[in-house]
Protein backbone atom coordinates (compact mmCIF):
# COMPACT_ATOMS: atom_id res chain seq x y z
CA UNK A 1 0.00 0.00 0.00
CA UNK A 2 1.15 3.36 -0.74
CA UNK A 3 2.48 5.97 2.09
CA UNK A 4 0.85 9.13 2.60
CA UNK A 5 3.20 11.19 0.96
CA UNK A 6 2.69 8.70 -2.53
CA UNK A 7 -0.60 9.13 -2.35
CA UNK A 8 -0.51 12.94 -1.87
CA UNK A 9 2.05 12.80 -4.84
CA UNK A 10 0.01 11.13 -6.59
CA UNK A 11 -2.77 13.83 -6.57
CA UNK A 12 -0.26 16.76 -7.46
CA UNK A 13 -1.15 16.54 -11.02
CA UNK A 14 -4.76 17.49 -10.29
CA UNK A 15 -5.97 20.16 -11.62
CA UNK A 16 -8.35 23.03 -10.23
CA UNK A 17 -11.45 22.21 -12.40
CA UNK A 18 -12.01 25.96 -14.60
CA UNK A 19 -15.63 25.68 -13.66
CA UNK A 20 -15.34 25.46 -10.13
CA UNK A 21 -12.91 28.81 -9.91
CA UNK A 22 -15.53 31.04 -11.90
CA UNK A 23 -18.83 29.80 -10.09
CA UNK A 24 -20.42 32.33 -7.91
CA UNK A 25 -23.36 32.66 -5.83
CA UNK A 26 -24.50 36.56 -5.34
CA UNK A 27 -27.05 35.68 -2.52
CA UNK A 28 -24.07 34.25 -0.33
CA UNK A 29 -21.80 37.17 -0.67
CA UNK A 30 -24.78 39.78 0.26
CA UNK A 31 -25.67 37.58 2.86
CA UNK A 32 -22.14 37.45 4.31
CA UNK A 33 -21.67 40.74 4.27
CA UNK A 34 -24.75 41.42 5.90
CA UNK A 35 -23.30 39.57 8.65
CA UNK A 36 -19.26 40.34 8.31
CA UNK A 37 -17.90 44.06 7.70
CA UNK A 38 -16.05 43.60 4.59
CA UNK A 39 -15.84 44.94 1.39
CA UNK A 40 -16.71 43.41 -1.80
CA UNK A 41 -13.70 42.25 -3.01
CA UNK A 42 -12.29 40.53 0.67
CA UNK A 43 -16.15 38.70 0.67
CA UNK A 44 -15.56 37.35 -3.33
CA UNK A 45 -11.85 36.15 -2.27
CA UNK A 46 -13.04 34.35 1.13
CA UNK A 47 -15.87 32.85 -1.63
CA UNK A 48 -13.20 31.63 -3.50
CA UNK A 49 -11.02 30.29 -0.82
CA UNK A 50 -14.22 27.98 0.49
CA UNK A 51 -14.49 26.30 -2.89
CA UNK A 52 -11.01 25.81 -2.67
CA UNK A 53 -11.25 24.05 1.12
CA UNK A 54 -14.23 21.90 -0.53
CA UNK A 55 -11.97 20.82 -3.55
CA UNK A 56 -9.39 19.57 -0.86
CA UNK A 57 -11.39 18.08 1.33
CA UNK A 58 -13.18 16.00 -1.02
CA UNK A 59 -9.63 14.71 -2.58
CA UNK A 60 -8.36 14.42 1.39
CA UNK A 61 -11.35 11.84 1.49
CA UNK A 62 -9.88 9.72 -1.18
CA UNK A 63 -6.78 8.93 0.10
CA UNK A 64 -7.98 8.98 3.84
CA UNK A 65 -6.41 12.35 4.84
CA UNK A 66 -9.46 14.49 7.09
CA UNK A 67 -8.89 18.18 5.67
CA UNK A 68 -10.44 20.34 8.77
CA UNK A 69 -11.00 23.82 9.51
CA UNK A 70 -9.06 24.83 12.18
CA UNK A 71 -8.38 28.46 14.34
CA UNK A 72 -6.77 29.19 11.08
CA UNK A 73 -9.15 29.00 8.63
CA UNK A 74 -12.68 29.90 10.85
CA UNK A 75 -13.48 32.99 8.13
CA UNK A 76 -13.89 30.27 5.26
CA UNK A 77 -16.23 27.77 7.76
CA UNK A 78 -18.31 31.27 8.08
CA UNK A 79 -18.79 31.74 4.59
CA UNK A 80 -19.21 27.61 4.28
CA UNK A 81 -21.69 28.00 6.95
CA UNK A 82 -24.12 30.68 4.77
CA UNK A 83 -23.51 28.99 1.52
CA UNK A 84 -25.48 25.92 3.38
CA UNK A 85 -27.91 28.64 4.07
CA UNK A 86 -28.74 28.34 0.43
CA UNK A 87 -30.13 24.80 0.87
CA UNK A 88 -31.63 24.09 -2.94
CA UNK A 89 -28.35 26.44 -4.29
CA UNK A 90 -26.23 24.23 -2.09
CA UNK A 91 -27.28 21.10 -2.76
CA UNK A 92 -27.10 21.51 -6.85
CA UNK A 93 -23.71 23.17 -6.27
CA UNK A 94 -22.17 19.95 -4.41
CA UNK A 95 -24.14 17.47 -6.82
CA UNK A 96 -22.73 19.20 -9.83
CA UNK A 97 -19.03 19.52 -8.76
CA UNK A 98 -18.58 16.40 -5.76
CA UNK A 99 -20.69 14.13 -7.62
CA UNK A 100 -22.68 13.88 -3.82
CA UNK A 101 -23.66 16.21 -0.99
CA UNK A 102 -20.66 17.65 0.65
CA UNK A 103 -22.20 17.77 4.22
CA UNK A 104 -20.64 19.97 7.38
CA UNK A 105 -19.74 18.03 10.19
CA UNK A 106 -19.16 20.15 13.44
CA UNK A 107 -16.15 18.70 15.81
CA UNK A 108 -18.55 16.54 18.36
CA UNK A 109 -17.33 14.51 20.88
CA UNK A 110 -17.08 11.16 19.41
CA UNK A 111 -15.19 12.62 16.73
CA UNK A 112 -12.51 13.64 20.12
CA UNK A 113 -12.99 9.64 21.11
CA UNK A 114 -11.95 8.30 17.39
CA UNK A 115 -8.62 11.15 17.63
CA UNK A 116 -7.77 9.22 20.92
CA UNK A 117 -8.56 5.61 19.61
CA UNK A 118 -6.72 6.34 16.78
CA UNK A 119 -3.28 7.90 18.54
CA UNK A 120 -3.45 5.27 21.05
CA UNK A 121 -3.40 2.73 17.91
CA UNK A 122 -0.31 4.51 16.23
CA UNK A 123 1.99 4.70 19.81
CA UNK A 124 1.51 8.52 19.85
CA UNK A 125 -0.27 10.85 22.13
CA UNK A 126 -3.00 12.95 20.94
CA UNK A 127 -1.06 15.91 20.63
CA UNK A 128 1.23 14.29 18.13
CA UNK A 129 -1.19 13.03 16.46
CA UNK A 130 -3.18 16.57 15.64
CA UNK A 131 0.71 18.00 15.04
CA UNK A 132 0.92 14.69 12.12
CA UNK A 133 -2.47 15.30 10.49
CA UNK A 134 -1.47 18.17 10.34
CA UNK A 135 1.27 17.40 8.61
CA UNK A 136 -0.60 16.04 5.83
CA UNK A 137 -3.55 18.07 5.83
CA UNK A 138 -0.61 21.34 4.59
CA UNK A 139 1.16 18.91 2.23
CA UNK A 140 -1.92 17.68 0.69
CA UNK A 141 -3.32 21.39 0.04
CA UNK A 142 0.72 22.45 -0.22
CA UNK A 143 0.52 19.61 -3.66
CA UNK A 144 -2.55 19.89 -5.18
CA UNK A 145 -3.36 24.22 -4.21
CA UNK A 146 0.28 25.19 -4.44
CA UNK A 147 2.12 26.79 -1.76
CA UNK A 148 0.29 30.03 -2.38
CA UNK A 149 -2.68 28.77 -0.96
CA UNK A 150 -0.87 27.24 2.25
CA UNK A 151 0.42 30.77 2.97
CA UNK A 152 -2.98 32.31 2.22
CA UNK A 153 -5.16 29.87 4.57
CA UNK A 154 -2.29 29.95 7.10
CA UNK A 155 -0.64 32.77 7.65
CA UNK A 156 -2.52 35.91 5.57
CA UNK A 157 -5.95 34.70 6.67
CA UNK A 158 -4.43 33.94 10.42
CA UNK A 159 -3.16 37.45 10.84
CA UNK A 160 -6.60 38.92 8.77
CA UNK A 161 -8.81 37.23 10.56
CA UNK A 162 -7.73 36.23 13.42
CA UNK A 163 -11.14 35.18 16.18
CA UNK A 164 -9.78 39.11 17.91
CA UNK A 165 -10.29 40.59 14.16
CA UNK A 166 -13.58 38.73 13.90
CA UNK A 167 -15.01 39.71 16.72
CA UNK A 168 -14.50 43.37 15.60
CA UNK A 169 -15.81 42.46 12.12
CA UNK A 170 -18.72 40.46 13.20
CA UNK A 171 -21.89 42.85 12.17
CA UNK A 172 -24.85 43.30 15.61
CA UNK A 173 -27.64 41.22 15.67
CA UNK A 174 -29.61 44.53 15.68
CA UNK A 175 -28.07 48.10 14.82
CA UNK A 176 -28.54 50.61 17.55
CA UNK A 177 -30.02 53.62 15.73
CA UNK A 178 -33.09 51.32 14.52
CA UNK A 179 -36.19 51.72 15.88
CA UNK A 180 -36.84 48.75 17.76
CA UNK A 181 -40.72 48.19 19.28
CA UNK A 182 -41.05 45.48 22.17
CA UNK A 183 -42.66 42.38 22.20
CA UNK A 184 -45.84 41.78 23.26
CA UNK A 185 -45.77 40.57 27.27
CA UNK A 186 -45.78 37.31 28.22
CA UNK A 187 -48.40 38.18 31.00
CA UNK A 188 -50.57 40.04 28.69
CA UNK A 189 -50.58 37.85 26.21
CA UNK A 190 -52.55 35.26 29.13
CA UNK A 191 -55.51 37.18 29.53
CA UNK A 192 -56.00 37.64 25.80
CA UNK A 193 -58.18 35.54 22.91
CA UNK A 194 -56.33 33.65 20.11
CA UNK A 195 -57.67 36.64 17.84
CA UNK A 196 -56.68 39.50 20.46
CA UNK A 197 -53.16 37.92 20.59
CA UNK A 198 -52.86 37.66 16.81
CA UNK A 199 -53.56 41.60 16.42
CA UNK A 200 -51.05 42.20 19.84
CA UNK A 201 -48.04 40.43 17.86
CA UNK A 202 -48.75 42.19 14.62
CA UNK A 203 -48.77 45.89 16.47
CA UNK A 204 -46.25 44.74 18.66
CA UNK A 205 -43.82 43.94 15.55
CA UNK A 206 -41.59 46.63 13.83
CA UNK A 207 -42.74 47.34 10.41
CA UNK A 208 -38.93 46.99 9.42
CA UNK A 209 -38.51 43.38 10.07
CA UNK A 210 -40.01 42.85 6.90
CA UNK A 211 -38.76 44.76 3.54
CA UNK A 212 -41.93 44.37 1.60
CA UNK A 213 -43.53 46.57 4.54
CA UNK A 214 -40.99 49.67 3.67
CA UNK A 215 -39.34 49.32 0.32
CA UNK A 216 -41.73 46.92 -1.71
CA UNK A 217 -39.06 44.86 -3.12
CA UNK A 218 -40.69 41.96 -1.04
CA UNK A 219 -37.11 39.64 -0.35
CA UNK A 220 -38.72 37.76 1.97
CA UNK A 221 -36.41 38.52 4.86
CA UNK A 222 -36.24 40.26 7.93
CA UNK A 223 -34.35 43.83 7.53
CA UNK A 224 -32.25 43.08 10.61
CA UNK A 225 -30.58 40.67 8.58
CA UNK A 226 -30.33 41.21 4.65
CA UNK A 227 -30.42 45.28 5.18
CA UNK A 228 -31.67 45.47 2.17
CA UNK A 229 -34.60 48.38 2.74
CA UNK A 230 -31.77 50.68 4.00
CA UNK A 231 -29.36 50.05 0.90
CA UNK A 232 -31.93 50.47 -1.46
CA UNK A 233 -32.72 53.93 -0.55
CA UNK A 234 -36.07 53.55 -0.84
CA UNK A 235 -37.09 53.51 2.69
CA UNK A 236 -36.41 56.85 4.13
Amino acid sequence: MNTVFERIAEKSTNAYPRELAEYQHEGVIKKFRNEWNVNENEAQDIFSEMKKFLYISGIGQQIFIQVEIDETTQIIDKMWHHFILFTEDYEIFSNRFFGKMVHHAPFSPEQLAQAIKDSTSLGMTLDEYKLECLEQQLNLIHSVLGIETVKKWYVDYANAYSPSKMNALQRPFHDAADDVVPPLEPAAAEKMSPSEMIQGIIQHTSPSMNCASRCGRRCGQRCRSCRSCRRCGRCR
